[in-house]
This record gives C-alpha cells, structure tokens and sequence, in this order.
C-alpha cells in the first residue's frame, strides 16, 4: 500500500488510491499571531492530525509506504532529548530581521548566498535559530517534518529538499555549511542528518501496529513546492510551475546549482542530487484576498473575482502593491508594505479588487523575469497550480500580464501527487507511466494581445511606483 501526506502551512493533506480510485483528506490545525511579526504553532497539533490521518488508511497491504511532502522554512528549537521547548516558527514569522540585519552588516550580502543559494531573510533559518537562542533555551532545531519522523521512527534525519530551503546547508557539497554552523553557534549533530529524499526509514513496531499495518516506511520525499514540479512533470528549463495560495510561486527545474550573479534576486533549492529548483517566492498571494475580504466586507472570495471582472484592465488608474506582509523575492524587502497609489472618490471596490489581483500578478511576473535572467531560460509551458487555478478569470489574468500560456491539470493535490511519485520512485516503479496515466491537462489559457500591452505599460508604472518607496520604508 502507497500513500502521500503533504504537510501544509494550515492543513495536512493524505492521498492513496483505494479500489482503483484517489481517495484525499484533509485536516486542518491553528496559526497563531502572537503579534504583528509573529506566527507560530503547535508542532504536536501538526502530527496528531497527520498520525489521524494515516490512522484512516485501509490496510489492504501489510506494508505501507508513505511519500512526504512538507511545507518549506519551519524550524522548531528542541532541548537535548529533541522535545520542543519553543513553537513551531512558520516561513511568516518575521521577528528575526533585526538579526538578519546584524548578519547582513557583519558578514555582507552575498556571504550567505553563494554558499546555500538562499537570500539572507527573516524566513532562513540562520537568523531564526539566533533568534530563538536569545529567546528560548533551544539547543537542537528541526523541520515539521523532521521532528515528525523523529517521533515515529526515531531517527533524526532530513531530506535534501527541506534542508536546502533552512539558508544552512552548502548547495555545493550537499551538507550543513561549517562557518554557517559557527556563526549561529550550531553543532552539526543539533540538526537533522541529511539523508536521499528516496530514503526509506521504518516506523517503529508498535506505531504501525497502532496504523493497523505489519510495517510502515516514511519515505523522506521533499519541499511542497518542488513537489508540485515532480508531480506535473515539469522537470526541465521549458517547463515551470506557477502557484497562487496564501502565498505564490515560481519554478523551474535545472540541472546544477543556479545563483544570481548579478544580485540576489532568486533561490535554489533541492529536489534530489540531480535536479535543483531555481525560483521564487512570494508572501502574498491568496492572503491579500483574505485581508481584502474582511476590510472591504466582502461575502466571500468569489465575490471578490465577480466584482474585479466589473473593472477594466487597469483597474481606472489603481495600483496595488501587495506588500501587505512584507517581500521575499525578487528583492528581499522585509520592510516593505502594501500601497494602493491613484485612489480617488469616482473609484470602486470592484477597482480595488481588480487592482489587487493585478498587484499579485505583477509580483509572480517580478519573479518569473528574475528566474528567466538569472537561469538564461524562458519556459514555454506553464503550469499553474493552487487556490487561484479555481478562477479560470484570474489564471486568465495572469496569462494576459505574462504574455504566456497557462495549463491547468486535473491534479488538485500536486504537492501529495509529487510526494506520491517520489514513493514510487523510491520502490522502483514506473513513474513515467504513472504520471502519464494520471495527469491531465484541462485546460490551456492563451494570453489575450491587447491586454497583454495594456499589462506591460502598467507594469513599468508598477516598477515605477516601487522603486520611489524604497527609501520611505528603509529610512533610518
């Protein structure tokens, strides 16, 4: 028997075919806001709903393999005996940046990059883990994922994926950097052993007696994001992956190590030893539609997508910054936030809600020009992927302002799916004939010309605008 979990930011997510049909459930856990910068939970909240999970697994085998995929950046702080004694830190807990700062003005800009392709950033975990050790007793510190396998097998071990994504392992020789380890004052034996994301590591006896099987293996798996890539076969420079959820999105897969020579624009992360993820990511997606939703009294987010269809491209002369929670890439500006720039009294909510989807849009377009220079690559298929695939109007939009078809497949949980090809991978299956059995394109959105033209001047405005408000959100 084969299974998947993905662990997500707000919910787990198991997959498995049962009787020749996808079977998908879902279980949901708290985010905690303790203030503005902060955003914790509960990591024994987190494996109570994924063992629950499991638990609901048919035992038609006496075997059960499961693929995992975990969301990117979380780090827990562990006492000796790898119990947690702080909160899990999700990749929106920005109370590190003052030590970001300090590192960024000690050891400079690009000490951190060329060694581990990660941008220093509040979400890294070498400003976090200095963080929390001004602030907690932690001794050892592990990923979600991670800390749950260390709970059902014993072992303490990450996979390349998730450890290329901490900003601590050299993306060079594939270990935990040694002067990155110094300058947080990190032995190498206080995190995971780094292991093959094709690992197999057996539950312990008694846990997969409780799972209702005879023996459980976790196969290590990866990253949610390069998970979507494994699970749509975009796995080369031509294809990419898009997403839109909370948060958004873009990838494209290479086949070495890929930095920006330039600036600091991108990351690289891990899929296995072969495949390395070049991309960026965005904290506002799906989130500002949320914020959007309570302040403008909004009945649902449907509402928001019917309203915006109401105004034309361009929104009547708005623009939106969606900086509401700060920026990762292409720029990396913790400090920044949210600007609507051109309100006036003859403007609408449905100008407003045009103008923010156009605002997302225009970050996943920052990221995809950064991606293209950086890799020297301009993929030509697309696929999208999350909350957003859900309005053909917005998937559209993003067409119309990347110029570039977008192809929506039949795969709603591709995080899971990749996890669950990583599985069959490691047991020796067929993954090309899997995925082409499984995997099918729905629908391809074809950009609409003249919007697009209307798109590339409102995006030199959008550039405009952001870089003038540089200097306002980083004075001293």
């Amino acid at each position: 028997m084969i299974a998947a979990i993905d662990i997500g930011t707000e919910s787990a997510r198991l997959m498995f075919k049962s009787n020749g049909e996808w079977k998908v459930l879902k279980k949901s856990y708290r985010i905690f806001f303790p203030s503005p910068e902060a955003a914790e939970q509960d990591p024994n909240e987190i494996f109570s709903a994924v063992f629950d999970l499991l638990k609901q697994v048919p035992n038609e085998d006496e075997v059960l393999y499961v693929g995992m995929s975990s969301v990117f950046h979380s780090i827990i702080g562990l006492d000796e005996n790898l119990n947690p004694v702080t909160p899990l830190l999700n990749w929106a807990d920005r109370r590190s940046f003052r030590e970001k700062e300090e590192l960024e003005k000690k050891y400079g800009v690009r000490f951190f990059y060329e060694k581990t392709a990660c941008p220093l950033h509040p979400m890294y975990w070498p400003s976090k883990i200095l963080w929390m050790k001004k602030n907690s007793n932690a001794k050892k510190f592990c990923s979600i994922k991670a800390y749950i396998v260390n709970k059902m097998t014993g072992e303490f071990v990450e996979e390349l994926s998730l450890a290329s994504g901490t900003g601590m392992m050299n993306i060079h020789s594939l270990e935990w950097d040694g002067e990155i380890l110094e300058i947080t004052g990190v032995r190498k034996e206080d995190l995971p052993e780094i292991k093959s994301p094709y690992t197999q590591v057996r539950v312990k006896d008694e846990i997969a007696k409780e799972l209702g099987f005879k023996k459980v293996y976790l196969i290590l798996g990866g990253g949610d994001g390069v998970m979507t890539n494994v699970g749509l076969s975009a796995m080369d420079p031509d294809s990419a992956t898009v997403t839109i959820g909370t948060s958004g999105a873009f990838r494209v897969v290479m086949d070495r190590p890929v930095i920006d020579r330039e600036g600091i624009s991108t990351w690289c992360y891990l899929i296995d030893e072969e495949n390395y993820v070049l991309g960026g990511a965005i904290n506002n997606g799906g989130i500002v539609l949320m914020w959007l939703k309570d302040v403008m009294r909004f009945d649902s987010y449907d509402d928001i997508i019917e309203e915006a269809k109401e105004s034309p491209a361009g929104a009547n002369g708005l623009v939106f910054l969606p900086f509401l929670n700060g920026e990762r890439a292409p720029h990396w500006r913790e400090r920044y936030r949210g600007v609507l720039v051109g309100l006036t009294s003859s403007h609408r909510r449905s100008d407003i809600a045009r103008a923010a989807l156009e605002g997302i849009c225009f970050r996943i377009k920052d990221i995809h020009n950064a991606v293209k220079r950086v890799g020297s690559v301009d993929p030509n298929r697309i696929v999208a992927t999350g909350g957003f695939t859900s309005s053909p109007y917005w998937v559209q939009l993003l067409s119309d302002v990347l110029g570039k078809d977008i192809i929506v497949t039949n795969v709603e949980n591709p995080s899971a799916f990749g996890a669950y090809v990583m599985a069959l991978k490691s047991l020796g299956e067929d993954v090309e004939g899997f995925i082409e059995k499984e995997v099918r394109v729905e629908r391809v959105f074809h950009p609409d010309s003249e919007r697009n033209a209307v798109y590339e001047r409102l995006y030199s405005d959008y550039k405009f605008l952001y870089e003038k408000l540089v200097d306002y959100y980083y004075k001293e």
